[in-house]
């Protein structure tokens, strides 16, 4: 990716596009998206859909990175794509990303049977001002959704989830347990289920080993009443030459394990009754460890099915027992949600840093803004006191400038 944005210029010039334009000096585009809490879509599932929005902006053809991160309550999938197309060095048109992630998005969730009243909302807003602008084109552009939030405020808003997590931690322990025997008995269950699962598969390779075992017995009778036959006739009717020499020449390709035995070889076995014995039992315990193996080969195939038949099954009989030993935990962090919220925690630092001497005015000033403006105002100052003497010292300044330069001041000062 940093080779393409490099080469941007000659990637242009080997494809025939116009060098002309401006230097793209930011060709990275991140993005995230996030599942709802207690959603748990799959690896490829997540690798899906984030494929799909890249899609969704013009950018499948583009190189990208996707990381996926368990590390929060919600699964989110991270995605960092090149702007910058690998082979014409041309940068993509990222005009209103955002709105076509949002109708992206819109689809995802009706495909998906999620209702997201806002983003709707939104959409439709959208498109009734895109038609308004279409009919007069005169008309003043405005923005659905609000402003980006400012860091300031992002920060202080950080420090207000901060302390929902310390609450959470706090009132956890103290909200109903789920029932020990119930989850010892669902334990038990589990493990009885997953036990009889193994005992049910070991079962099976037992029958299919022994009905393989049951295919071979025929062939393994055959072979000895052949080799049984064979050495009974090698020891009382092949002792003179001339029966030797017929069974030789007859048996001169098995005898030579496959290749013809020469004049001499044969010759040699003819004449020597001990030497042919031994070669044809050699012959005879190739043959038969030839037939175990077949055998061997066969059992293992269909237990090796057998057994990945089985792993699969486990696996998902553990993520469905997963799910039923973690539903009872969801549950109480769910209710736990709904009783620590932004309003609490605003509260609580309310609470905490208001100063344990508070002077008559002072109280009558708070008392004097309206109650949620008050609760806010307090809760999102996290400015230390020398900050805040800083604070006091530039509204001074600001004021001083503001007498000595009328009518000049925008009032964009923080």
């Amino acid at each position: 990716m940093f080779a393409t944005a490099r080469d941007q210029a000659e990637l242009k010039r080997q494809s025939g596009q116009d060098a002309r334009g401006r230097k793209n000096t930011k060709p990275v585009l991140h993005y995230t998206l996030s599942w709802a809490i207690g959603e748990n879509p799959t690896p490829q599932h997540m690798r899906e859909t984030a494929l799909s929005s890249l899609k969704a902006l013009g950018l499948d053809g583009h190189q990208a990175v996707m990381a996926a991160h368990s590390d929060k309550d919600h699964l989110h999938v991270h995605i960092v794509v090149n702007t910058i197309h690998p082979v014409t060095g041309m940068t993509a048109q990222l005009k209103y990303t955002k709105e076509h992630l949002s109708r992206w998005a819109e689809a995802y969730e009706r495909e998906h049977g999620v209702h997201c009243e806002q983003r709707i909302a939104n959409n439709e807003k959208r498109k009734e001002i895109a038609a308004a602008r279409q009919a007069d084109p005169s008309r003043e552009f405005v923005a659905v959704k609000h402003q980006q939030t400012a860091r300031a405020e992002w920060f202080d808003k950080k420090v207000l989830l901060e302390r929902m997590k310390e609450l959470r931690a706090e009132i956890r322990p103290l909200m109903p347990q789920p029932n020990p025997e119930i989850r010892k008995a669902m334990t038990a269950q589990h493990r009885a289920d997953r036990e009889a699962l193994y005992q049910g598969t070991v079962a099976a390779v037992d029958h299919a080993r022994s009905s393989v075992f049951a295919r071979y017995r025929p062939q393994w009778r055959d072979l000895y009443r052949a080799h049984k036959s064979e050495t009974k006739h090698l020891l009382r009717a092949a002792t003179h030459p001339f029966e030797r020499a017929v069974f030789v020449y007859s048996q001169r390709q098995r005898l030579g394990n496959g290749k013809p035995l020469t004049i001499r070889q044969m010759f040699q076995l003819i004449m020597k009754p001990d030497r042919l014995l031994q070669r044809v039992e050699a012959i005879q315990n190739k043959e038969r460890r030839s037939l175990a193996r077949a055998e061997k080969a066969d059992k293992k195939q269909i237990s090796e099915r057998l057994w990945l038949q089985y792993r699969t099954r486990i696996d998902t009989v553990r993520e469905q027992q997963k799910e039923e030993r973690f539903a009872m935990v969801r549950e109480r962090e769910a209710h736990l949600r709904t009783v620590v919220t932004f309003a609490l925690a605003k509260e609580s630092l309310t609470a905490d840093r208001q100063p344990a001497n508070d002077s008559p005015p002072e109280q009558q000033a708070l008392e004097a803004l309206p109650a949620p403006a008050s609760a806010f105002n307090t809760a999102v100052n996290t400015r230390s006191p020398a900050q805040m003497a800083q604070v006091e010292k530039i509204k001074q300044q600001m004021e001083e400038w503001r007498k000595r330069n009328p009518g000049r001041d925008f009032g964009r000062e923080m």
